[in-house]
């Protein structure tokens, strides 16, 4: 059964009964499939009479070796730290309720919703189908085993998340602490961590998953000002620099975003080009965009097209991790591409500044609360002035 939200309209389901035994399921075969992934040769490609093998870690290492450490680590976090962090979070929740303290397993699983957008196996795939299309131009390429255990753990996850409810793993984890903290006076407050509606002071812990109790976010219209006036000053770097420097038969050429999105036009790829040209050129572009008018109408206290704001601020929520797609394509291309003057790649400023727009961007959305907009239909007379 489903009804409609009387303050934002957004569709409202019922909660589905606990059913831990397929997530169980599905998150045991990703976690196998990760392992092995982790193990397994992922790409190899013949060049020149030379051969070269990359890991799923040989990337971000060589882009630590050229001197991109920073690069180099956020693509290490979003490609193995981050999933594997899910998976142990997601694993021990539901197959330890029984032996590990409920206290531990809450503040565990408050952990896992804000994690997920970190975990990027499936946006890694597409910056991988990105960069064979360049390969195949320059070199042999060999799919190996660990790219297709990459895909089987992203399938497994994308399956164990969609079958779990997390409010009733939430109920269900309540009804295994034997020591609940029980409502006590005080206003209404939503927790941020775990949704559950508590009566408390602000500043006093939630009364089940133990996260500070917070009514609105803490400056969050100054922080997510500063973080978007910083992402959009490095937006014009990251598109003027070169992205990657590519040497080939003792020539090298730089490519920028654009001029990468016009090789691949030309080379008649129309669907991956505009695939990237949308994720690294439109989506950053329109979270700027978007971000600022957000900002601008909730400091003016304005009313009007709250719904339609909401549903933006969701959409630009969701789809800011696919712009990774560029950096996780150089990562590939840095892994592979090792034979010197015959053939090579390295990361240049550009990728650097565009990473750290992808990154600002996503803590820019993360900061801001969308309650502060909604607070002006408190105050018709204030917003209408």
């Amino acid at each position: 059964m489903v009804a409609e939200c009387p303050r934002c309209g957004e569709t409202l389901w019922r909660m589905r009964q606990v059913n831990i035994s397929f997530p169980i399921a599905c998150a045991s075969a990703a976690t196998l499939f990760y392992l092995f992934a982790l193990t397994a040769p992922f790409l190899e490609i013949e060049a020149y009479g030379r051969f070269s093998l990359a890991r799923l870690d040989t990337g971000p290492a060589q882009m630590l070796a050229h001197g991109w450490g920073l690069v180099a680590a956020l693509v290490f976090s979003v490609t193995l730290l981050a999933p594997a962090a899910k998976l142990a979070i997601l694993l021990l929740v539901l197959a330890g309720r029984h032996a590990l303290p409920p206290r531990l397993l809450k503040l565990l699983f408050r952990w896992y919703a804000p994690l997920s957008p970190w975990a990027m196996i499936d946006v890694y795939l597409l910056g991988f189908l990105v960069a064979y299309t360049r390969l195949t131009g320059m070199a042999v390429v060999h799919l190996d085993t660990a790219l297709y255990a990459l895909i089987g753990c992203m399938l497994a996850t994308a399956a164990a998340d969609g079958s779990l409810d997390t409010e009733a793993l939430w109920r269900m984890l309540d009804e295994l602490d034997t020591h609940p903290k029980h409502h006590g006076p005080g206003e209404p407050i939503g927790c941020d961590a775990c949704g559950l509606l508590n009566y408390a002071e602000e500043g006093e812990a939630c009364h089940r998953c133990h996260a500070t109790l917070r009514r609105r976010k803490e400056n969050s219209i100054s922080r997510s000002w500063s973080l978007v006036l910083a992402a959009a000053l490095l937006y014009i770097p990251a598109n003027l620099y070169p992205f990657m420097i590519v040497t080939q038969l003792a020539q090298t050429q730089g490519y920028t975003i654009m001029s990468g999105i016009v090789e691949l036009a030309q080379n008649g790829l129309w669907p991956l080009a505009l695939l990237v040209f949308f994720a690294s050129i439109t989506i950053p572009l329109l979270k700027l965009v978007l971000m600022a008018y957000i900002l601008v109408m909730t400091q003016l206290k304005r009313t009007t097209h709250l719904l339609a704001r909401t549903r933006a601020y969701r959409f630009i929520d969701f789809i800011g991790r696919w712009s990774m797609i560029d950096i996780f394509m150089v990562s590939i291309l840095v892994a592979l591409l090792r034979f010197g003057q015959f053939a090579s790649v390295q990361a240049n400023l550009g990728a650097l500044c565009f990473a750290a727009v992808v990154v600002l961007t996503i803590f820019a959305v993360n900061a801001f609360d969308t309650r502060l907009m909604w607070d002006a239909l408190e105050q018709p007379e204030q917003a209408k002035a």
